[in-house]
């Protein structure tokens, strides 16, 4: 049996052999947990808006923190499927808002620039959105006008480090995003204010999971709204009602 001698202790072969993969494993461990270099962030915020503008279907939960003001319309949340799409964009879901003073929650579909909604009916009838004050759902999905375009207008980005997400690790990124395109996305805002915007981007496949804008929606109320993508590809039927 072969011998060998550590700090003055003599070591049959096979402990000489554990000891030295014992003094290895932390250099192992650190290099499997160590956070991974962020990818440059005007790089990934453009591979995310590609990625999003060509995964053809996407599941979205939008959500405020926003106390809608007496006397206004606003979308507090919705939960859905957007077909992304340059010519007919299309969303079928569920949409949280405040309509001419009530708070409900509807099934709605939209489709290119008509929506279709179930307010106090049971079945889904027209509505003119525009008339609401309110953002075209299907809108969010069409890749010149959309939600990538937060990604395509966002500014003074920089990485702000790594975050969980289920399963995932996101890589997070920081910006700011100009208040003409929270005003085209949302109906809220107003021309030359800035928003604050955190993107969170699954790096492997470069999609956008998560993204969070921070600013006055209303004037003078600082709120944020939050956005939620997933099951990018995924995509359903949703004909005209």
């Amino acid at each position: 049996m072969s011998l060998t001698v550590v700090a003055g202790i003599v070591l049959p072969m096979r402990r000489r052999s554990l000891l030295a993969a014992l003094i290895s494993l932390p250099i192992a461990l650190s290099a499997c947990t160590g956070e991974s270099k962020p990818q440059d962030p005007t790089a990934a915020l453009a591979k995310a808006k590609a990625t999003f503008d060509t995964a053809k279907a996407v599941t979205i939960d939008l959500a405020s923190s926003i106390d809608i003001p007496s006397g206004h319309n606003g979308v507090k949340g919705a939960k859905g499927t957007g077909i992304i799409d340059a010519t007919t964009p299309k969303f079928k879901g569920q949409v949280t808002a405040v309509v001419n003073g009530t708070p409900a929650t509807v099934d709605m579909v939209s489709i290119g620039a008509k929506s279709w909604m179930s307010l106090f009916t049971p079945k889904l009838a027209p509505v003119d959105l525009a008339d609401l004050g309110a953002p075209t759902p299907s809108s969010f999905f069409d890749p010149a006008t959309g939600l990538s375009q937060m990604l395509a207008k966002a500014t003074d980005t920089r990485a702000t480090g790594e975050q969980r997400y289920g399963k995932e690790v996101l890589q997070t990124y920081a910006a700011q995003l100009p208040g003409s395109l929270i005003k085209a996305l949302l109906r809220l805002g107003k021309d030359g204010t800035t928003f604050d915007a955190v993107f969170g981007i699954e790096p492997a496949s470069g999609q956008l999971r998560q993204a969070k804008v921070t600013g006055n929606f209303y004037e003078g109320i600082s709120s944020t709204y939050s956005v939620v993508l997933t099951d990018y590809g995924k995509s359903i039927d949703i004909p005209r009602p």
